[in-house]
């Protein structure tokens, strides 16, 4: 195993250890009011899912970026 797969390794687990600490400690409900539809969440559900959104965004846009400098490196 090479040291950044173990790194990824300690960085998800540690993630997931904080995810399931903000989700016990953290339960005021609040009011999320979409454009049709209410919903009453608990607010360490809102906080992480915003959160993991944010990651999957960045992350898509990181290999839109890299993949369309590695196009321009081969031509």
């Amino acid at each position: 195993m090479s040291f950044s797969f173990i790194l990824l390794l300690v960085v998800i687990i540690l993630v997931g250890i904080y995810s399931f600490i903000l989700l016990e400690l953290n339960l005021s409900v609040v009011n999320l009011d979409l454009l049709f539809l209410e919903l009453d969440i608990q607010l360490g559900y809102v906080v992480l899912v915003s959160v993991l959104i944010g990651i999957l965004c960045a992350i898509f846009l990181e290999i839109i970026f890299f993949s369309s400098r590695k196009k321009n490196k081969n031509e």
